[in-house]
């Protein structure tokens, strides 16, 4: 028997709904199923009677619940055993999107190792999608990442870094680059380039809301997942496009960034992490961001 299986089985006795269960644990509920099938092949017993609405324990499945409970509370004792036996090999691996955290992520970094210099730190390039699913797996311990509704739903802290504007971007040599603002009617003929929808879910329906508001619809081209690979593009003059204002920060002379007049949108730059047994350096570098998080403000505005 895995643990992780115990623990699927213990979420499904106590909320007595498999879609619940899999609701609680993240995931859909044909792997809640599959999971609890297994668990009573290799008993060879029924654990669950299963109706319309609620499902409810066999007498054998009563019988197992008490232990599985223990099982899965020893094995978390074990862990935090072994986490406390490691307080002086310490790490903290942190999740970040480039654009978003180029102006303030360095400084923070260097001044909680002057803090704290026997943590170990390894900071990692990752799209907001590949923040999410290496926090649930536990890959690392900070995420600084768009907004995750599904993060903020439970288990998870978060705490508001920055907002940031969308401007639209141009290459240097596109005949609006000298512009101070843009209005929707000046590009009704620009081919655009998006990021993908499925990568900035949000993102791309406020896009979309805020010019069908307009009655303004962008030519899209192509989409792109990668912001680097999308300005490059609009740098060579293949399109313009929508973007966070933080972009400007990261080097790209060959882009121009202007302000939006009827694009009235708003991005968070949120910090996230697990609050359900975070170590305590873990929860000291949520304190110390959360104590910069004013001048940090300050210093993007």
């Amino acid at each position: 028997m895995e643990i992780k299986t115990l623990k699927t089985f213990i979420t499904v006795a106590s909320l007595k709904n498999f879609s619940a269960a899999a609701k609680e644990l993240y995931t859909v509920q044909p792997n809640i199923s599959r999971q609890i099938s297994d668990l009573e092949k290799e008993l060879d017993v029924k654990l669950f009677i299963r109706n319309t609405r609620e499902v409810s324990l066999t007498e054998v499945g009563q019988l197992l619940l008490p232990e599985a409970i223990e099982i899965v509370a020893n094995n978390t004792r074990v862990i935090n055993l072994i986490k406390a036996a490691k307080d002086n090999q310490q790490s903290l691996t942190i999740g970040y999107l480039a654009s978003a955290c180029f102006t303030f992520l360095p400084q923070l970094v260097c001044e909680f190792s002057k803090l704290y210099p026997k943590i170990k730190i390894s900071i990692l390039e990752m799209s907001s999608k590949e923040q999410l699913d290496a926090l649930l797996e536990k890959k690392i311990d900070i995420s600084f990442s768009r907004p995750q509704p599904l993060l903020e739903r439970k288990k998870f802290y978060c705490s508001e870094i920055y907002r940031d504007p969308l401007v639209a971007t141009v290459s240097t040599g596109h005949y609006l680059a000298n512009k101070e603002h843009l209005s929707f009617n000046e590009l009704e003929n620009e081919n655009f380039i998006l990021f993908k929808p499925e990568d900035t879910v949000d993102l791309h329906y406020h896009i979309m809301s805020n010019c069908e508001k307009n009655n303004f619809t962008p030519n899209i081209t192509y989409h792109n997942g990668n912001i680097r690979s999308l300005m490059t593009a609009v740098s060579a003059g293949l399109g313009i496009s929508f973007v966070p204002k933080c972009v400007q920060y990261i080097g790209l002379n060959e882009c121009k960034f202007i302000p939006m007049q009827e694009l009235s949108l708003t991005l968070a730059l949120n910090l996230y992490h697990c609050s359900v047994d975070s170590p305590k350096h873990v929860t000291d570098f949520v304190n110390f961001c959360t104590s910069k998080e004013i001048s940090l403000k300050k210093g993007l505005m």
